[in-house]
């Protein structure tokens, strides 16, 4: 309650710092892409719509992935950069837990590519989700 009042009374300092806030927010949310849930990815794939790519590990990714993902570890995403910007689908990043695709999309936004997709809460989602891996 004090700490409301203490807001209220002092409007001049609170309000700046809740747009501060709100604004950094909303730049990390879009920070690498645009976040989509499994379904959304299930809908891109079905319709033939999206480069799926496995940014985990190879030895994590050949023990279960997205079917018709390809993989690129996330360190070798600047270097393995055109396999991705030649692909005229959407592409969808993935990793264990949607952390890491957002600084492999902002690598990948500097190499000039706009249709990024991340997958919300990585491949854990998806297997939270009992989704198939193969």
């Amino acid at each position: 309650m004090e700490l409301i009042n203490f807001l209220i009374e002092h409007f001049y300092f609170s309000a700046p710092l809740v747009i501060i806030l709100i604004l950094f927010f909303i730049s990390n949310s879009k920070k690498g892409g645009t976040k989509i849930s499994c379904q959304s990815l299930i809908s891109l794939s079905n319709q033939d719509q999206a480069l799926i790519v496995d940014l985990r590990s190879s030895e994590a990714f050949n023990s279960g992935h997205i079917t018709a993902s390809i993989n690129i570890p996330v360190n070798d995403v600047s270097r393995r950069s055109n396999e991705i910007i030649n692909s005229t689908k959407s592409v969808v990043l993935v990793c264990e837990m949607g952390s890491s695709s957002t600084n492999a999309g902002e690598t990948l936004k500097k190499e000039g590519l706009k249709d990024i997709f991340i997958l919300k809460g990585g491949i854990n989602e998806w297997k939270m989700n009992n989704l198939p891996l193969v």
